[in-house]
């Protein structure tokens, strides 16, 4: 009887050790992470931070905590503290526990659209083919590459749209190129009717294939805001692509209708 009580009570102390052990190697991960190179202190989020939540909520609300962190691994814009004026300012999407906290995730509240437009950026809101990706896949905080599909001016001038939308014709080249990526999506919605306004049509409307537009709103800096308003007025096609961690979408020459199984030589 004795012995098994002691075995028991050694089996306790092994494991209570074991914890300890395992609570302070946790503790030490960042000491030893910088060992040897130059670190700083920044912000980590501690807990999920809710989209919306302004600077005050996160210094109060136990979201963050301070570790220290190799200089070479950090992004330029990574906070060491949240400063007030950060205060009027609110997160543009939830951030995961874990994740760095960078001064690029705070935009200013649109009270009367309930939108957070980010720092510096202007809020495009385009229609886009919802077939391309499922259900709730693409919501405020995602970050995508935008596609456009169109008709050249003529054959030899691929860069140069047409201006009529995306044709379709046994005779007509169409082309699908990457328009901009890494682009913050703000909001999505459904996307109205354009109401007869003169613009030109949307090709495969959703009373003609079952398809449905759905409108996206992006974050967008001046160029891109006027590249993306441009390229609606000229009609054509826009779908979205999400972006993952690594994701790798670069502009190129993209696909025709004689390229799309390969070029033959």
């Amino acid at each position: 009887m004795n012995r098994r009580v002691i075995a028991v009570f050694a089996a306790v102390v092994i494991a209570a050790a074991g914890a300890v052990a395992v609570l302070l190697y946790a503790r030490s991960a960042d000491s030893r992470a910088v060992a040897g190179k130059a670190a700083r202190t920044v912000l980590v989020a501690e807990k999920q931070i809710p989209a919306g939540t302004d600077g005050r909520a996160l210094r109060e609300g136990g979201y963050l905590r301070q570790t220290r962190m190799p200089v070479e691994t950090l992004p330029d814009d990574t906070l060491e503290v949240v400063d007030p004026d950060l205060d009027l300012l609110v997160t543009t999407a939830v951030v995961q526990r874990g994740q760095l906290v960078l001064r690029t995730m705070f935009g200013t509240a649109v009270s009367h659209s309930g939108m957070v437009i980010p720092d510096g950026k202007l809020a495009v809101s385009a229609k886009v083919k919802s077939a391309v990706f499922g259900p709730g896949s693409v919501r405020a905080g995602t970050r995508v590459a935008i596609f456009y599909t169109y008709t050249p001016q003529d054959a030899g001038k691929p860069d140069e749209v047409s201006g009529g939308g995306l044709e379709r014709a046994r005779d007509v080249n169409s082309i699908t190129r990457v328009l901009m990526t890494d682009i913050e999506v703000i909001s999505v919605g459904p996307a109205e009717d354009d109401g007869g306004d003169g613009a030109a049509p949307l090709p495969a409307t959703a009373e003609t294939t079952g398809e449905r537009d759905v409108a996206i709103t992006f974050a967008l800096d001046q160029r891109q805001a006027e590249i993306l308003a441009h390229a609606t007025a000229l009609g054509g096609l826009l779908n979205v692509g999400l972006l993952g961690d690594s994701s790798d979408v670069r502009p190129d020459r993209g696909v025709d209708n004689g390229s799309l199984f390969g070029r033959a030589g």
